[in-house]
């Protein structure tokens, strides 16, 4: 995330205080450019993500500098700081969020809005990252599309840091009046390497997560401040030819890691030591009056434009590529990015011009901390406002959608019924549930908490129905066999029954490794070990019968791609036989079609015109090698439910059914249109248990 410019700092060499460096700006304008292109063309630099990193260590010196040079005594500095943030950062951020929430609510399709106005909301309290640090260990939320105001996240974590780390300063400066200095930097180097520690280990364990928690990140702004606590104390390198050096080695760093990082690399972790390193190299060679140095680019006329535009460019570009493909209906071309770069570039040299010089330099703001809080209070105020306004409402009519489908479920011609009674047309004569509803229409499994998510260390039953019930079901597998929850308790509960769960998310239960990408060795044991103990759990639990389904996603590890469904249809016939072996019967359920995008997205998109959602069949029907092996077993203890009819017919597969959204996003189904599958779930129980 881009961060205030320009500062005033230490010079690395003589120079006027105040003066601002050029190689700094130009070193901004190479973060943003890096991550305008990423954004905009993701095959060009894989690793351009690396520019938000740059702008951490730029934001770490630039900062400390500034606290090293008038550290904060009391609570008055510490006021007159934060409230020099506000007039920096705030006006221009919050300009862009209103932009964007009423962009959001004209273009977006209406299943998205709450999960847009939610993240604004949070954005607009600087905890963006945390927010999305939930949803990241979310594999449900995996597949959703891009909230436009996601970018918010680096800015959230920079505010945190903002607020934290003078008040740091103050009082390692209290608790060593003699040696100050020597306190804040000791105490700056705990902190940088305890989050570094953090961050290596986090991004072993959950690489999503740790992408975007504060508590690994602080260590690249650490980085910076390190260098600005070395530069307060007079270090500089003085010798022209190692400074020039530094300074290309520093930018080669940076590019490297945009071309050489991927989606795939294991960040931010050690990966991240390239770009931050490369950073602070080139802010210490401090290469404005070095002959060969890195000024050659870095002081050029575009550079030094572009670095000093590059924080509205930051906030105005995301929106831009989120948003502009629902606004046309379609991707943009190549030539359409280029206009929409450009106007990134004309609205934020227009923020810039209007909005952040004038907010700075009020006289009014500037002499006035009340003034200066009270603007950021009622941006909190507003967007979080709208934030919890719109979810609230969302909720409100998801509760009267859910009371109103309560009766028609079970109607003919609703739901899974249109295709068992051969309801014309398939998608039902009006629309049942709302593409809003549909998206948060989740089993209760998920406000249960009864997940094992990365990294799948927590073993977590849930139980619905009597203790003592002489009907005990288990259900097991990961969230394509925990949809099925809302058809299968109501039928068991109905026999006087018990259902458990055995639900871990994207992991399955095999006995083969499962490969969870580079870097997730651990994942892959873990996997397996919760395996191990759920099969052991319901060999063991007296139970009546398992369903058992799956979506078989993860590749098994180290199985070249033409032998992987043998493989697991082998391990899959095994895991059969384990439970048949411990006297359980199993009812099978093949997964459910996936459909071609978002389901709740799509039909937002076709308002009118469900049909234009549907998938053709043999596209739809992903291989499922659970329901192969279920097929050829000859236990006779294994029963086998396809309810692929009840989505497709002849030709092509629906996501609105019987006027029913089926899916809540790509492949789950909504809760609403599982319970118009019981009779399918009920026929399955009384053949397995027949």
């Amino acid at each position: 995330m881009p961060t205030p410019a320009p500062a005033s700092a230490p010079p690395a060499t003589p120079a006027p205080p105040t003066a601002v460096r050029s190689d700094i700006q130009g070193l901004r304008a190479v973060a943003v450019l890096v991550v305008l292109v990423y954004h905009f063309w993701p095959g060009g630099l894989t690793g351009g993500y690396v520019g938000v990193d740059v702008f951490f260590v730029i934001s770490g010196f630039l900062i400390s500098s500034h606290l090293l040079t008038r550290p904060p005594s009391g609570p008055r500095d510490l006021a007159v700081f934060w409230a020099r943030r506000v007039r920096r950062l705030l006006p221009a951020a919050s300009v862009v969020l209103l932009a964007t929430l009423l962009a959001s609510l004209a273009w977006m399709p209406s299943s998205l809005l709450p999960g847009v106005a939610r993240e604004i909301g949070a954005s607009a309290l600087s905890l963006e990252n945390w927010a999305l640090a939930g949803s990241a260990t979310d594999y449900l939320a995996a597949d959703n599309a891009p909230s436009p105001v996601q970018h918010y996240w680096s800015l959230s974590v920079e505010e945190q840091f903002y607020v934290l780390w003078p008040v740091l300063l103050a009082v390692l400066g209290l608790v060593g009046r003699r040696r100050p200095l020597m306190w804040r930097a000791s105490g700056l180097l705990v902190v940088t390497a305890a989050s570094f520690v953090a961050s290596v280990v986090l991004t072993s364990a959950d690489p999503a997560g740790a992408y975007f928690v504060t508590h690994t990140r602080i260590w690249e702004l650490g980085l910076g401040s390190l260098l600005a606590v070395a530069a307060h104390r007079g270090w500089r390198m003085r010798a022209a030819l190692p400074r020039a050096v530094a300074g290309w080695l520093g930018l080669a760093m940076v590019a490297a890691a945009t071309v050489l990082f991927s989606g795939a690399t294991d960040f931010p972790g050690y990966a991240a030591l390239l770009p931050t390193v490369g950073a602070v190299l080139v802010i210490a060679a401090a290469g404005d009056d070095v002959p060969g140095s890195p000024r050659l680019l870095l002081s050029r006329r575009p550079a030094q434009v572009l670095g000093d535009l590059s924080y509205s460019v930051y906030l105005w570009h995301w929106p831009v590529v989120v948003i502009a493909p629902y606004a046309l209906g379609r991707d943009l071309t190549w030539v359409e990015k280029l206009l929409a770069v450009a106007a990134v570039l004309l609205a934020a040299a227009l923020t810039k011009r209007f909005v952040e010089d004038p907010a700075r330099r009020s006289p009014r703001l500037v002499g006035s901390l009340r003034l200066s809080f009270a603007l950021a209070a009622a941006s909190a105020v507003l967007f979080a406002g709208v934030g919890v306004g719109v979810v609230v409402r969302a909720d409100e009519a998801r509760a009267a959608e859910a009371r109103s489908l309560a009766g028609a479920i079970g109607d003919d011609c609703v739901g899974a019924a249109a295709l068992r009674q051969g309801c014309t047309p398939v998608e039902g004569e009006r629309l049942l549930s709302s593409p809003a509803s549909a998206a948060a229409d989740r089993s209760r499994l998920y406000a249960d908490d009864c997940w094992s998510n990365r990294p799948y260390t927590r073993h977590r039953v849930c139980s619905y129905g009597p203790e003592a019930a002489d009907l005990r079901v288990a259900l097991l597998g990961n969230s394509h066999a925990g949809h099925w929850e809302p058809a299968l308790s109501p039928e068991v509960l109905a026999r006087g029954g018990r259902l458990d769960t055995y639900l871990v998310s994207e992991c399955y239960p095999v006995d083969v490794p499962l490969d969870f990408g580079p870097g997730t060795d651990r994942l892959t044991t873990t996997c397996r070990q919760w395996t191990d103990w759920a099969l052991d759990a319901v060999g063991r639990g007296n139970y009546d019968v398992v369903v058992l389904s799956n979506r078989t996603f993860r590749p098994p590890r180290d199985v070249p791609e033409d032998r992987r469904q043998p493989v697991l249809e082998a391990a899959y016939a095994r895991t059969l036989a384990r439970l048949t072996d411990a006297g359980v019967r199993v009812v099978v359920v093949r997964d459910v079609p996936s459909a071609v995008d978002n389901g709740p997205d799509c039909v937002a998109q076709h308002e009118g015109d469900p049909a234009a959602c549907a998938n053709p069949r043999a596209e739809a029907l992903e291989p499922d090698p659970l329901a192969v092996a279920a097929g050829r077993d000859t236990s006779q203890d294994v029963t086998l439910l396809d309810p692929t009819d009840r989505f497709c017919d002849a030709e092509r597969c629906h996501v609105v059914v019987g006027g029913l959204i089926a899916y809540f996003d790509h492949g789950h189904m909504t809760t609403a249109f599982a319970r118009t599958l019981r009779p399918e779930v009920a026929a399955a129980l009384d053949r397995a248990l027949g």
